[in-house]
């Protein structure tokens, strides 16, 4: 539903900006790219406009008139990643606050990779093995539980008397909610603190300490390579730090 609005909604405002009494060609379609540049628009929000322009051209017949979306260069670093110490962090002020539920999320996502809406598949029947397999937009794929990470589950749906079924039901603004309260009291960056920011300090763990991008691409469920090498990359702070390094070697030599 919600797609369908931003459809007719981003139309509407293309369709708003032709001039009333004049003959409409691809100059007009030219014209409004040029607005959407100039009015500030992030340029992946541009291009998500171009694509919907696109698309209702094509409905209308007019593929002709189909402009193109623009370039970008791919970043070569991760922007707001959150580090190994602001895990640790996280964790142990999310215990301090008494967020169980939180606390063992960060671990689940951080630990396996997991995309957060799998969670769903974190039942009390698939962690009693090491193993499951989870099934999300037509693929499927298995998840992984180190020895910790599973001892601690059972020891939650234990605690909990959940006997069977799902183990975490929060919505994901809730969960949004009490990160923000853990990051607070933890004083770790808000801007670093979000689900995904989870997977790729885990994809770049296992890089660091096996670089296998192909083990890191079925344990990430990824059927592109490209995909998984977004995150292989370092952050800025860390490309920092490496310059910061071959300074002080340089005056050591």
């Amino acid at each position: 539903m919600k797609t369908t609005t931003k459809y007719q909604r981003d139309i509407k405002r293309f369709i708003n900006s032709l001039p009333d009494h004049e003959a409409i060609d691809k100059r007009h379609v030219m014209e409004y790219k040029e607005q959407l540049i100039q009015s500030h628009y992030k340029t992946s929000s541009v291009n998500n406009f171009i694509t919907i322009l696109n698309s209702f051209l094509k409905w209308c017949d007019l593929s002709e008139w189909r402009v193109r979306e623009i370039k970008t260069q791919q970043k070569s670093s991760l922007l707001n990643v959150v580090s190994e110490s602001d895990v640790e962090r996280l964790l142990r002020y999310a215990k301090k606050l008494n967020k169980e539920e939180i606390y063992l999320i960060i671990k689940i996502v951080s630990t396996t990779g997991i995309r957060i809406s799998e969670l769903d598949a974190f039942t009390v029947e698939n962690i009693q093995g090491f193993y499951f397999t989870t099934y999300k937009k037509g693929k499927e794929r298995e998840i992984i539980l180190t020895q910790e990470l599973a001892r601690e589950l059972r020891r939650y749906v234990k605690e909990k008397q959940i006997t069977s079924g799902r183990i975490f039901t929060i919505s994901y603004s809730t969960l949004w909610r009490h990160l923000k309260i853990v990051a607070g009291a933890a004083k770790v960056s808000l801007v670093k603190v979000h689900p995904h920011s989870f997977r790729h300090l885990f994809a770049k763990r296992f890089m660091d300490q096996y670089n296998n991008v192909l083990d890191l691409a079925d344990i990430l469920g990824h059927s592109s390579l490209e995909t998984t090498r977004i995150y292989t990359r370092s952050t800025l702070d860390e490309k920092r730090r490496k310059l910061e390094n071959m300074k002080g070697r340089r005056h050591r030599d």
